[in-house]
């Protein structure tokens, strides 16, 4: 089954060793080499008219130690990444990119 190209992700992001928010954000798949734009970053329940947080663009990689979401333009893993990606894994179906490959 091929992931649907346009979706909602909830997700933790931890600020800090404990404080941690529930936020929602737009994931939309783009086939050229698997990634995902993720944009329109909010508070879960709370839409406001802003965007929190400037869009990014992740895609999974596998690694020694399994699946790694990772940034496109740097091919590195962050703590927005990571619990993007583990949010997107949880929904199902998703695709795996090369990280050889700059998307």
């Amino acid at each position: 089954m091929k992931p649907i190209n346009s979706f909602t992700v909830d997700f933790n992001y931890a600020l800090s060793g404990n404080i941690t928010v529930v936020l929602n954000a737009k994931a939309e798949l783009h086939h050229s080499n698997p990634y995902y734009l993720i944009t329109d970053f909010h508070l879960k329940d709370h839409k406001g008219k802003s965007s929190l947080l400037p869009d990014i663009k992740i895609k999974a990689v596998r690694d020694e130690d399994g699946i790694c979401w990772v940034h496109t333009d740097s091919n590195t893993e962050s703590i927005l990444s990571r619990s993007i990606g583990k949010a997107i894994e949880a929904k199902g179906d998703f695709e795996i990119s090369s990280r050889a490959e700059q998307s």
